[in-house]
């Protein structure tokens, strides 16, 4: 192949939407899915998340990681879906590499959300590293390193796929 053949090959890191609507875009980056919830999680959704994480894992046991990113304005789920989140996570075990979470927002309930659920994960029995962040550059970073990619790749694709969710019905 040209250099010029090669610039026109697809990063394996491109973003592939999966789904979006709804208040919510499931998408995967490499071996990475990523899910923004722009809206209270509903059961129906949340399988939607769930489906898409195990073929996520199924792709790359082992080497796949999730990245939740919940919106400042999304409400928090009904007591049922927090516990199956768990359990969706904890299901796939050492073949998922990574779990980061990113509350956005900057206010009290951003704050006191992430250092509970932060609470709740050193108690819940989970062999996948879960980390929670108030933003989704600092957990791409912390993702990408886990995964040995140390570029601004996730982030950017991230807010590509946001922009999917902006325009859904």
């Amino acid at each position: 192949m040209t250099v010029a053949e090669l610039s026109r090959v697809a990063d394996p890191w491109d973003l592939r939407v999966a789904f979006a609507g709804g208040g919510l875009v499931v998408c995967s980056i490499g071996p990475v899915c990523a899910a923004i919830w722009r809206t209270k999680p509903i059961p129906s959704l949340f399988e939607m998340q769930r489906r898409q994480l195990a073929a996520a894992v199924e792709r790359a046991p082992g080497n796949a990681a999730f990245l939740c990113v919940v919106e400042a304005a999304a409400d928090p789920p009904e007591q049922e879906l927090r516990d199956a989140s768990a359990a969706m996570i904890a299901s796939h075990g050492r073949k998922l590499a990574a779990c980061a979470c990113v509350i956005e927002g900057a206010g009290f309930r951003a704050a006191i959300t992430r250092t509970v659920l932060t609470g709740i994960s050193l108690v819940a029995r989970t062999q996948t590293p879960t980390r929670f962040f108030e933003h989704v550059s600092a957990a791409s970073a912390w993702v990408g390193d886990r995964l040995g990619r140390r570029d601004s790749i996730l982030a950017e694709q991230v807010e590509l796929a946001r922009q999917r969710l902006a325009t859904a019905p």
